[in-house]
């Protein structure tokens, strides 16, 4: 886990693995058939963590959206190195594995889109589904960030936070109209008048 996210996999081989284990390269073999099957294993642990953090049932479906949202962070949060690997190399396992890890992610995304369109019933799905990737996308973007921004204060309800009121764009009035999330104010649009304005006269700087 620690040399994939460090290194990447295609950075990685048999035998730093076993170097960094404290037995010889060849020796991985006896419990992997290579390092396809480590990787696949380091993803199916990332899945299941996400997934013990998350779980539960909820009659509100606004309760059970902060749930998901805040059970993803903080596995992002606490597990960096594994949410790591799990956001740039699960295009990296060889077809044979593909079809498995697939249908995992997407159960995982279903009960996303499930729970948003309890929340937002006006949305179609691909919409949700857009919506549950770009989340995503703010959170686990957490592994590529610099130590520093790590150690802010209260980083956990940030994201949090900005997730669910991203996410309150979803909403619409009964126009179709995006509403606007809580907090938030629209701008009025600037109007420019076409017309070029001319550029007041000055007198030459003479420049000593």
């Amino acid at each position: 886990m620690h040399l994939f996210h460090e290194r990447g996999f295609d950075g990685v081989g048999v035998d730093l693995i076993g170097e960094k284990a404290g037995v010889s390269g060849p020796a991985i073999y006896r419990y992997f058939s290579g390092k396809d099957e480590i990787l696949m294993t380091l993803l199916d642990e990332a899945i299941d963590r996400v997934l013990m953090s998350t779980g539960g049932q909820f009659d509100d479906p606004r309760e059970e959206l902060e749930h998901l949202v805040r059970g993803h962070v903080q596995r992002a949060l606490e597990e960096r190195e594994l949410m790591s690997v799990w956001t740039r190399e699960r295009n990296s396992i060889p077809k044979a594995y593909r079809s498995r890890l697939s249908a995992r992610i997407k159960r995982y995304i279903d009960r996303w889109v499930d729970c948003l369109h309890a929340c937002y019933p006006n949305q179609s799905r691909d919409v949700l589904n857009a919506a549950v990737h770009a989340t995503h996308g703010l959170i686990d973007s957490t592994s590529m960030w610099p130590e520093k921004s790590l150690r802010t204060a209260g980083l956990a309800d940030i994201l949090t936070g900005m997730a669910l009121q991203g996410l309150e764009w979803l909403g619409t009035d009964a126009s179709g109209t995006a509403s606007t999330p809580k907090g938030v104010r629209q701008k009025r649009p600037r109007i420019v008048d076409p017309e070029v304005t001319p550029l007041r006269s000055r007198k030459p700087r003479i420049a000593r």
